[in-house]
């Protein structure tokens, strides 16, 4: 059989819960508003990087700007929460904690975790109220550490080692520059088997096609059976379920003469969770995936400055809900970590906010879905319709 090259989109989702309208309005408000921030940010970073492997948590960052948002005032606040697309959302850090506990609860067959954390300097005052609200919303764990001292990187990354299962190390390295004042962090750690994995004696080496067009030969997963899909102009979808079958991996693989580009152009928040999702049909089909590794880490400086949050990044930042001290954000960056073999999936990724002082139509014939060129793939959670993870891979090679 020839085969064609190929492109994907993964989506993990949450299927364990009746219905989406249980959920309180806040929340589904919330959610909408981190998948629109999650396709904003995604297609910032893969448009600085059009050849390369992409793997990112949205929702990791999304929570981390929560919480420095929560530290905000004036201005600052507003261009942030914009950003977010949390703009006139009642009760937002009441919905950040329903969403979180949505999202993790009843993971009997699949391993959900997230975790907060918020470390500041010795001597450093933060508001009472702004420590109250990231322990009472997010459950982030605080401490004063002496930045000055090299334990207090080891704390930061056993933190961060230890919440995303050892996936996620070295997070913040030592010295730390002397106007660092507070680093928040969020880590997120899954781990599922498929309901019906692939079947390894299957799994051979077939071309698979990265964007400069020359053909390598990687290990291609293969499975036949019904599985729920869909077409629509430009690409082709399918939903790989998990075990427990609350979680699921949708895979979406632009047309040929197509590319990544093109359909990430076609996807923003409200398209995603008021069409997309609701398009998948029982069909018969083949699916051909390629086994891939990805250990990925980007600084977010540039991408949330261009969608709207240079004030944040500049000396005319306001953080005073904060500290009385004079701060801004001079970091946000995030390492992560994915594998999908016969199994299952496992991913973490852990991002980090710094803050420094001043000085379609459904076809009726079985589908076939061969994965042997760039593809797309976003992790996330089908009930609350949010979005944990996303990434794109141009070249699956071990090492690239």
């Amino acid at each position: 059989m020839k085969i064609a090259r190929l492109g994907l989109l993964v989506l993990i989702c949450n299927t364990g819960f009746s219905a989406l309208a249980d959920a309180p309005a806040d929340q589904d408000n919330l959610a909408a508003a981190n998948t629109g921030f999650a396709f904003d940010l995604l297609k910032q970073i893969a448009g600085k990087q059009p050849s390369g492997n992409v793997f990112i948590s949205p929702y990791s960052v999304s929570t981390v700007l929560q919480m420095v948002s929560d530290g905000a005032a004036g201005v600052t606040k507003q261009k942030m929460e914009s950003v977010l697309h949390v703009n006139g959302l009642a009760a937002r850090d009441a919905a950040c904690k329903s969403l979180d506990q949505s999202i993790t609860s009843g993971q009997n067959d699949a391993t959900l975790n997230l975790a907060n954390s918020i470390w500041y300097k010795q001597g450093v005052e933060l508001k009472p109220e702004f420590v109250a609200r990231s322990i009472n919303y997010f459950q982030a764990k605080t401490g004063a550490l002496d930045f000055a001292s090299p334990q207090s990187a080891k704390i930061i990354n056993n933190w961060a080692e230890e919440n995303t299962h050892g996936r996620i190390k070295d997070i913040v390295q030592w010295p730390m520059n002397p106007l660092t004042r507070v680093i928040l962090a969020n880590a997120i750690y899954f781990k599922g088997r498929w309901a019906h994995e692939f079947d390894k004696r299957a799994t051979k080496d077939r071309a698979f096609t990265p964007p400069d067009g020359t053909q390598i030969q990687v290990p291609m997963m293969q499975q036949h059976g019904h599985f729920d899909y869909f077409q629509a102009q430009g690409f082709q979808a399918v939903r790989l379920p998990y075990a427990g079958g609350r979680l699921q991996m949708c895979l979406f693989l632009p047309d040929n003469g197509s590319d990544i580009k093109k359909l990430l152009a076609s996807f923003d928040g409200s398209a995603w969770q008021s069409n997309t999702l609701s398009q998948f049909r029982d069909r018969e089909g083949t699916v051909v995936l390629p086994r891939f590794k990805l250990n990925y880490e980007v600084t977010l400086n540039e991408p949330l400055e261009v969608l709207g949050m240079k004030r944040a990044f500049s000396n005319a930042a306001d953080f005073s809900a904060m500290s009385s001290e004079k701060l801004f954000l001079s970091e946000v960056k995030q390492k992560s970590f994915v594998e999908v073999n016969e199994e299952g999936t496992e991913a973490a990724a852990v991002t980090t906010a710094t803050l420094r002082t001043m000085a379609v139509m459904r076809p009726k014939n079985p589908f076939e879905m061969i994965l042997d060129r760039p593809f797309f793939f976003v992790i996330g959670d089908k009930t609350t319709r949010s979005i944990l993870f996303m990434g794109i891979v141009s070249n699956p090679r071990p090492g690239f």
